[in-house]
């Protein structure tokens, strides 16, 4: 091959590089785009009546500080989109967001698609810290009630983690062993909490359920701040080390060869995770699917690249949520946003194991 040929071969890997590159920016953007839309038509959902362009309009005059005056009807519209409507979508986006984000470092981090925080036990252990504290008042001191809830289901929903953490160091171990121990406390956790509902009042067993669940109707906005922080940390977390999830989806030795702890990095992932995690459970409960069938969903339309992949699961996540709600609220009359989840999420995951092809993974 001449010197010239090497060009140009340099030159059209660069060139398809660039196209690929272009395409998944393009996914990103119009993914944002759709994100923005299905949440604007989500606050316009309700017994109030209030038009698509009121509601924005309503949006940009809270966000440049423009009240109304007090009675009016802009008044109450506004009072019904910022302290009603805005709280549970800005959950749901949140929630979206956290499970998905979560579920794409973990499929990349043990190597395995059927990883994501429900399979892996870290949902059911953060549900048991929620009923714990809810029912039998076990609540973490020093701290606001909101907190407390939060870092109990930190707290429980760590030890999966850890159990993780821990079979990881046998050598043995596969990433299919991984998620058969993380299935297995799923059910032993869920029984912890069948169990503490079985021995409380009714009223408490009752709102233990809508956590197990999931759903958006309790949400208040007191909690989002603290949900969006934490959320939000843990999403920049993870695209800052979207290189690191990259190699580390080589193998334990590939990476250790290319400059990196494994085990040390894997144990601060699971950190992290679970605070996102728990601070989910703690505000919409447990909402199966998400970060199991949305990654999957962005990994076949931009690869396995964690820099696109961690972006592109954030914003499908938080669609297939608010998309859920709306269909809750509209078409089925109410219903849990984590059944219509489930509905929508086992089927899609099945047309995903029957159809996706080898090379994505």
């Amino acid at each position: 091959m001449t010197r010239g040929d090497e060009l140009s071969s340099e030159g059209e890997a660069i060139e398809d590089y660039r196209r690929h590159t272009m395409r998944k920016t393009a996914f990103l953007v119009a993914g944002a785009v759709a994100l923005i839309a299905v949440a604007g038509y989500s606050l316009t959902i309700g017994a109030h009546q209030i038009g698509f362009s009121e509601v924005f309009g309503i949006i940009w005059d809270g966000i440049c500080g423009n009240s109304y005056e007090q009675g009016s009807d802009l008044w109450w519209d506004s009072y019904v989109v910022w302290e009603e409507r805005v709280p549970r979508m800005a959950a749901a986006v949140l929630a979206g967001m956290a499970l998905s984000v979560a579920g794409a470092a973990m499929q990349s981090m043990l190597r395995n698609p059927l990883a994501d925080p429900y399979t892996t036990g870290i949902s059911s252990g953060a549900m048991v810290g929620i009923s714990a504290g809810i029912s039998l008042g076990l609540l973490v001191p020093m701290f606001t009630d909101e907190l407390s809830l939060m870092m109990n289901a930190f707290l429980t929903g760590l030890i999966p983690a850890l159990v993780i953490v821990g079979i990881t160091k046998l050598r043995t171990t596969s990433s299919a062993t991984l998620i058969l121990a993380g299935i297995a406390m799923s059910f032993m956790f869920g029984a912890v909490t069948q169990l503490i509902m079985m021995g409380t009042d009714a009223d408490k067993s009752q709102e233990i359920y809508k956590w197990m669940v999931g759903t958006l109707n309790y949400v208040v906005s007191d909690k989002i701040p603290l949900m969006a922080v934490v959320t939000a940390a843990g999403s920049v977390f993870f695209l800052a080390v979207s290189k690191q999830l990259n190699i580390i989806s080589l193998g334990d030795e590939g990476a250790k060869g290319l400059g990196l702890d494994a085990e040390r990095f894997r144990n601060l992932c699971l950190l992290v995770m679970s605070f996102m995690i728990a601070e989910q459970v703690s505000v919409t409960g447990v909402l199966g699917f998400v970060g199991l069938v949305v990654p999957h969903m962005a990994r076949m339309v931009i690869g396995p690249d964690s820099r696109f992949l961690i972006p592109g699961s954030m914003i499908l996540g938080a669609a297939m949520v608010v998309v859920s709600d709306i269909i809750a609220r509209t078409v089925l009359d109410g219903i849990s946003v984590g059944v219509v989840l489930s509905f929508i999420g086992g089927p899609v995951f099945l047309a995903l194991l029957v159809r996706q092809r080898r090379e994505i993974w």
